[in-house]
């Protein structure tokens, strides 16, 4: 039971269904494979839109990872907790460790100024974890 006091951080912020339909609207390649998931499963939703940004990466198509970059970019301080884990965990996450996982040095060169901070947060505490 949540005491009178209690105060609900996710309030007004960015639910993950309606982070998603604004994703499929800017990005509609991706509505068959984000809608093949139950709208609960946020991180393998995120994880869609990450592997659509590692596909950018080894296509050399900055214009349009640019965009994704944007994205993120305009609604970072917009999204609630659960959003916010996806966006570490299976976006952050799987650009850091994926398959241009190599490329990301200067990948982050490009990318807009609060999603590199959550990338390097990221990279960082990822750094941590794994030198214990």
């Amino acid at each position: 039971m949540k005491s009178k006091n209690w105060t609900n951080l996710d309030n007004n912020k960015m639910k993950p269904n309606e982070y998603f339909l604004e994703l499929i609207t800017e990005f509609p390649t991706l509505k068959t494979g984000i809608e093949s998931w139950d709208s609960e499963m946020v991180h393998f939703r995120m994880e869609m839109f990450s592997d659509y940004n590692i596909e950018q990466i080894k296509e050399k198509n900055h214009t349009e990872l640019k965009r994704c970059f944007e994205f993120q970019e305009s609604r970072i301080e917009k999204l609630n907790s659960d959003l916010i884990n996806a966006l570490n965990v299976s976006y952050c996450e799987s650009l850091l460790l994926g398959k241009c996982a190599s490329e990301m040095t200067e990948i982050k060169k490009i990318m807009t100024p609060k999603l590199k901070i959550v990338y390097v947060e990221y990279e960082k505490y990822y750094e941590e974890l794994t030198k214990n």
